[in-house]
């Protein structure tokens, strides 16, 4: 990231030696101060949307949540630092046990579960900060994939139902399956074009000053 302090100084030099009066002089780095905050912050809102998209498609409303600006480093990051939000195997029979009716023989509970059925869990809570309203959609959006994809039943069919027993074993039947969340190559990329585009406009905008007056 370019130093926007030594750049400004570069300027106001510039400008010195070109005979202008020193209010003036101050006048114009303002001007281009300004500019370039200006500019900075519609760049960083753009990473940030970029960020969010790629927590949209990877159904991580976790990383969504934990996305902030770091002002020091000039660059996204995560509350954590983390960028890896991928789910484990989830062993579900166990909850859906609950309230289970005795198989006839007395060796163990059943329960008919229907397929598709929306999920339970508790929508993640948004953190507040200056992006809550692209978090806030940006995480219902996450939300609704998930449950509009659990709506879907095997096949395209509808009405279908599984059986699940306290005979099976927990940790091969009624296993959610893992899913790769890692977001370390798209925060670089982010990152990387947030920098050079930003280093672009700050000698642009410098270059305006110095050549308008």
């Amino acid at each position: 990231m370019p130093n926007i302090f030594f750049e400004l100084d570069k300027l106001r030099v510039t400008l010195r030696n070109k005979g202008l009066d020193s209010s003036i002089v101050e006048n114009i780095v303002n001007k281009a101060s300004h500019d370039i905050n200006m500019a900075f912050q519609r760049q960083v809102d753009a990473a940030m949307q970029l960020a969010i998209e790629a927590g949209v498609q990877k159904r991580s409303a976790d990383f969504i949540n934990e996305l902030q600006y770091d002002n020091i480093n000039m660059q996204l990051i995560t509350d954590s630092g983390n960028m890896e939000f991928s789910d484990p195997p989830y062993p579900m029979l166990s909850n859906l046990l609950k309230n289970a009716k005795p198989i006839k023989d007395g060796s163990g509970v059943y329960k008919v579960i229907p397929i598709g059925s929306p999920s339970t869990t508790e929508r993640p809570k948004v953190s507040t900060n200056i992006y809550d309203a692209y978090k806030q959609v940006s995480a219902q959006r996450v939300e609704n994939a998930r449950t509009q994809a659990q709506k879907i039943t095997p096949g395209g069919s509808k009405g279908q139902f599984r059986t699940a027993t306290s005979k099976q074993d927990a940790n091969t039947k009624w296993v959610k399956p893992a899913t790769e969340k890692d977001f370390t190559q798209e925060i670089q990329s982010v990152n990387k074009d947030l920098e050079s585009t930003m280093e672009d406009i700050v000698f642009q905008i410098i270059r305006s000053y110095e050549e308008g007056f």
